[in-house]
């Protein structure tokens, strides 16, 4: 109608086009989107568990160990079924395995289910899977290792099908169609156990057909999804009442959890996972995502659509009451009224487009306001739009392959307590100490994943430390962990929680920035209200002795051996300090005047040459001769920002620099081989997602960790970069 009224060149679809075609295109479509999705989007969250889990199973095989698989109960709360097949790649390539590889191919087990979603729905109405396919929630936990994809698959095609068995007027259909329906949801429900919750479709078509719902037919249906779900779930398979106790009791027990308290959802979130598109990613999902207009089509077609099949009606809204009530609040959880939504929509945009022909069959309203431009202009316009996409999914494209190596993780897609991380600090043993203002975290680096196969979070309510604000991490040669905050000093020392330096009515400015430990094993703090000694049993303040500090607020400390001589390099707000630890005897360099609004030395190391370099807010960098200090400023080098944060050496690569911007938010980093040739990482010509950075370090595979302000961490693999 629209295109006869519009003059539009092509009218109706060609003769030949069938409604397969039509389908093969959708299903064409998904298929690209999650391939792009699960070679572009970060590793989430409970990816690394579920992998464990699965090269865990795939060991069991192996051995032959039946039992074992029976018994394994690391993962109780979810049936063994998905996480079985992840065990595929860790089978094929046995202990040798690839981490990509398995990453990859897990990740492609589950965008196949997701993508047989598609195809399912495109089976019943293609407009509604066209719709689903650009649901950006559904895509991102269809394509990541997640629970999420087979049930979603296997649940849509047990009602899809029992819909089909019912919807003539004879009384049975096919029997094959109902038994299959049975046996698919009960892979679902073995599949992950909230996709019981499926059953309330089931349930509202058994009361919506024409005719009576036979006994025998809810017993066969029922039997063989019972015995398929049984059969599926090795773990019921011993003890099952009392498993199934157990999980229930798991379950209830999760709610009140840790992970569950700390994200702090409130009531409503379901709302905004369903109502609005994943805001997590937007370089993935560079193109347009359609969940909003799914959200508000279905829910207006639940009033108009929904009166003719009322069973998408109570699908969408009980189980949406289930997710309101319900505490876990994880936005995965609410794909499954996503396909509800997705057909509601579609019914009411057909049913909306059949009023408007009817009406104007009737009263031509259209053919009077609807201009009628040349078949030339809609020419221009196709071709203008297909170049517009063209060029776009080219960019996109290449931007995809400078990200390669760049790996971005926050607080909604990984364990970070915080997407503000103020320090970074690689143990002896491998681990990371991540200090954030929500605590610090202790991350077990694994070459598959940044956090290993678990984390931990240290807070105020469940460790020792005085303030969640935890600013530097440190680890002594003793493998005592201190963490230093806003309000002092904490140490896990020797297991056990000490308070070395306490915020006090008196002592109101002992903000921790920095800890070094010297020769001696005395651990160096460096504060905002001075420098502090802790010779292992005794604090010694040297704020007001004999050394003499150009400076109270000590920004950075570093510790250098130069022959015979020991030192205490101390960056502060107007310059730096050299105290002689042997002698106690200080010499000071006050740089405060070299340039209008002087932000201080923001950091200091001592490199593998001996030479130390300062970077500071808003002077640039510099390097101690021995003589005299040498700086590398805007106008007199090719410094990309006079405001640098941090500064890291990679030993025979040069140093790496996180710089800030003088007026705004965000960030770069570069990499200065100590000369003169530098190399600029930004936004458009790398995977850096232009955070302010503002701590670095390097992990045991060599990759770099980037702690930024508000953006998060992000990991450099230039193993992994493009060359």
């Amino acid at each position: 109608m629209f295109a006869k009224l519009l003059n539009f060149p092509l009218r109706t679809l060609p003769k030949w086009w069938k409604r397969w075609h039509t389908i093969a295109l959708i299903v064409l479509l998904s298929a690209l989107i999650h391939a792009w999705a699960v070679w572009q989007l970060p590793l989430d969250a409970d990816e690394p568990v579920y992998m464990r889990i699965g090269r865990e199973y795939a060991q069991l095989i192996r051995q032959g160990d039946w039992g074992g698989i029976i018994n394994y109960d690391q993962n109780m709360e979810h049936p063994p079924l998905i996480k079985l097949m992840y065990s595929l790649p860790f089978l094929l390539r046995g202990e040798s395995i690839n981490p990509d590889f398995e990453f990859y191919f897990n990740r492609s087990i589950s965008a196949f289910f997701g993508v047989l979603q598609v195809f399912v729905l495109a089976l019943f109405d293609p407009l509604a899977a066209f719709l689903l396919t650009f649901h950006s929630y559904t895509i991102k936990y269809t394509s990541q290792v997640y629970l999420e994809s087979f049930p979603l698959f296997s649940s849509l095609l047990a009602v899809l099908l029992f819909r089909k068995y019912f919807e003539g007027e004879s009384k049975q259909g096919n029997p094959l169609l109902l038994g299959f329906s049975g046996a698919t949801m009960g892979a679902a429900i073995a599949g992950k156990y909230p996709y019981a919750l499926m059953l309330i479709p089931i349930a509202f078509l058994v009361g919506q057909f024409r005719r009576k719902v036979g006994w025998r037919e809810i017993i066969l249906w029922g039997g063989v999804a019972g015995v398929t779900f049984l059969a599926l779930n090795p773990y019921l398979w011993n003890d099952p009442l009392r498993r199934l106790v157990d999980i229930i009791a798991f379950h209830r027990q999760y709610t009140q959890g840790g992970d569950v308290l700390r994200a702090g959802y409130p009531w409503w979130q379901p709302i905004i996972w369903v109502a609005t598109a994943l805001p997590w990613h937007p370089r993935v999902f560079f193109f347009l995502t359609l969940d909003e207009f799914i959200f508000w089509a279905g829910v207006v077609g639940l009033y108009f659509y929904g009166r003719k099949e009322p069973w998408l009606t109570g699908w969408f809204v009980v189980q949406f009451v289930t997710l309101l009530v319900y505490p876990t609040k994880w936005p995965q959880y609410s794909l499954i009224v996503i396909p509800a939504l997705s057909m509601s929509g579609s019914g009411f945009l057909r049913s909306a487009y059949a009023w408007i022909l009817e009406k104007e069959q009737y009263w031509d309203y259209l053919e009077e306001m609807l201009p009628k431009p040349p078949k030339v202009f809609w020419w221009l316009i196709i071709g203008f739009t297909g170049f517009i996409v063209i060029g776009k999914v080219t960019y996109e494209y290449d931007q995809a392959l400078l990200r390669r190596g760049w790996l971005h993780l926050t607080a909604q897609t990984s364990p970070l307590p915080s997407d503000t991380i103020y320090d970074l600090h690689l143990r002896s043993n491998g681990e990371m100490m991540i200090a954030t203002d929500r605590g610090a975290a202790l991350w077990h680096v694994s070459e598959g994943s940044p956090w290993g196969e678990d984390s931990q979070v240290y807070t105020r309510q469940n460790s020792g430390i005085n303030d969640d604000r935890v600013r530097v991490v440190y680890e002594d040669r003793q493998g005592n962990l201190w963490f230093g905050t806003e309000s002092g000093l904490s140490c896990l020392c020797v297991g056990e929680w000490r308070q070395i330096l306490v915020m006090n009515n008196t002592d109101q400015g002992v903000k921790v920035r920095s800890l070094v430990e010297d020769k001696e094993g005395h651990l160096w703090i460096g504060t905002l209200y001075g420098l502090y000694e802790w010779e292992g049993n005794q604090l010694i303040s040297h704020s007001n002795d004999s050394i003499v500090l150009p400076d109270t607020l000590i920004f950075s400390l570093a510790h250098q051996v130069n022959g015979e001589e020991e030192f205490l390099w101390l960056g502060t707000k107007k310059g730096v300090t050299r105290l002689n630890l042997s002698t106690r005897a200080s010499e000071s360099w006050d740089f405060s005047s070299r340039d209008l609004g002087w932000g201080g030395v923001s950091h200091l190391i001592v490199d593998s040459k001996n030479q130390v370099w300062i970077t500071t807010i808003g002077g640039g960098i510099a390097r101690w001769d021995q003589n005299d200090w040498k700086f590398y400023r805007l106008g007199t080098s090719l410094l990309p920002t006079s405001v640098v944060n941090s500064i890291i050496e990679q030993p025979g690569k040069g140093y790496w620099l996180g710089h800030g911007f003088p007026t705004e938010p965000g960030g770069l980093i570069s990499r200065f081989d100590g000369l003169n040739q530098w190399t600029i990482y930004r936004q458009n010509n790398s995977g850096f997602n232009g955070g302010e950075p503002l701590a670095f370090a390097f992990d045991p595979m060599g990759r770099l960790w980037i702690g930024t302000a508000l953006n998060g961490l992000q990991i450099y693999d230039p193993a992994h970069a493009k060359r």
